[in-house]
């Protein structure tokens, strides 16, 4: 194979192009915070890197290992980040398929890829394999090598629950990042995280993540990155450090809240997955009732209002997985009325629990359908409202913040 592009022996500052990968729909989004994050590195003499959009990618050139360890460490809205390790326009010779020849081409980019092993040893060549990807334009073939391996939402904490249809960690990531972007929110603000329809939980614990500073490199996942020569080990601790120093303030509660009784178990059982992770309690409540029968959720939590100067709620809505697919046929015309009508009570009854006590409301819904979208909005014309499109699971969704 005749590259015209590849990468021989580079060095942890050496400048490389990258491909990062996101969920559906939030290529604008994606772009701000990268290139928000990447502003934010504090080390000397770093490469100025160039950032260009597209609809399911961006292409990230200039950058060294140093820059990318920030944005695998910490960006956890991203589905993957990719090193471009070849590139050739010497591959269509056949008469196959162009998918078929691409693939040949890419599995014969191997010898690339095991050079920036730091041992043979520590993978092997099926799993390396498996990690790299091509894409061809025009003329040009570009092969990648994913840090991840397994796309970056998977956390390896969250056991399957058979019935659920979970919103993937990176979506739910940066629908949260999101929703406090467009808020203004206060992270230093006492916070009642409430989660109905909370199913398996993925809002909470991608909140908590947030809140923990959580670093990839602390999940119980083994990534392809830290196999690479370029991984910069001394650098990713520093980071972890500069993040300690920003400090830690604990000051969410959440209750979950789900009419499924069956969920209970696992629940309980992911709230203590991640306390091992975290090392300490989470200050999670975990019940089982109905959203629209719940007038007053605080009495269901260990959440206390009458000690705190102000607080702050946030309501991530993900209602369930037949609704969003219209498959339930009861209450299915009315259900999103009655969501934003529950809101604007639910707004209501924290604002009541002390005077001038609470300072933040927001949140999410995500609606299946224009409709249902109409009819949630209409409710809430005292709210600030944005909307965006996402696509989860082949369905177009509108979140409406």
């Amino acid at each position: 194979m005749d590259w015209k592009y590849r990468i021989k022996k580079p060095e942890q500052g050496t400048p490389l192009n990258w491909e990062i990968y996101f969920p559906p729909g939030l290529a604008t989004r994606t772009t701000e915070t990268v290139k928000s994050l990447l502003d934010e590195i504090k080390l000397p003499n770093q490469p100025a890197y160039r950032l260009r959009t597209f609809t399911e990618k961006l292409k990230l050139e200039s950058a060294n290992a140093h820059q990318i360890a920030y944005l695998f460490e910490y960006a956890h809205f991203l589905r993957d980040i990719r090193l471009v390790i070849g590139k050739s326009d010497d591959w269509r010779k056949g008469n196959s398929p162009a998918e078929e020849e691409m693939q040949a081409v890419v599995e014969g980019a191997l010898p690339l890829a095991k050079k920036l092993i730091k041992s043979e040893e520590s993978i092997r060549d099926g799993k390396l394999k498996e990690s790299l990807h091509g894409s061809y334009f025009e003329t040009e073939i570009t092969v990648t090598l994913s840090l991840f391996g397994d796309p970056a939402y998977i956390r390896s904490v969250k056991s399957v629950f058979p019935t659920s249809a979970p919103v993937p960690e990176d979506l739910a990531h940066a629908l949260l990042l999101y929703g406090k972007d467009l808020a203004g929110w206060d992270d230093n603000i006492d916070t009642f995280f409430y989660l109905p329809f909370a199913g398996t939980g993925t809002f909470g614990t991608e909140w908590a993540m947030m809140e923990n500073h959580t670093a990839t490199h602390q999940l119980p996942k083994k990534t392809i990155f830290q196999d690479l020569s370029i991984y910069p080990e001394k650098t990713i601790a520093h980071y972890q450090k500069q993040k300690n120093k920003e400090g830690i303030k604990k000051n969410s509660t959440q209750l979950w809240l789900d009419s499924d009784p069956a969920l209970l178990t696992y629940q309980q059982k992911e709230k203590k997955n991640w306390e091992k992770l975290f090392l300490e309690n989470c200050e999670w409540q975990i019940e089982t009732g109905d959203f629209f029968n719940t007038k007053d959720p605080m009495k269901l939590s260990m959440y206390d209002v009458s000690d705190r100067e102000s607080y702050g709620v946030f309501l991530p809505l993900n209602p369930p997985f037949g609704f969003r697919k219209n498959e339930r046929t009861t209450g299915d015309d009315t259900i999103y009325a009655n969501i934003g009508n529950h809101i604007q009570d639910l707004a209501e009854s924290f604002r009541n629990k002390k005077r001038n006590g609470l300072k933040q409301f927001a949140g999410f819904l995500l609606c299946p359908t224009e409709e249902k979208w109409l009819l949630v909005r209409n409710q809430l014309k005292g709210f600030s409202q944005k909307t965006i499109h996402v696509t989860h699971g082949g369905i177009d969704l509108r979140v409406l913040f």
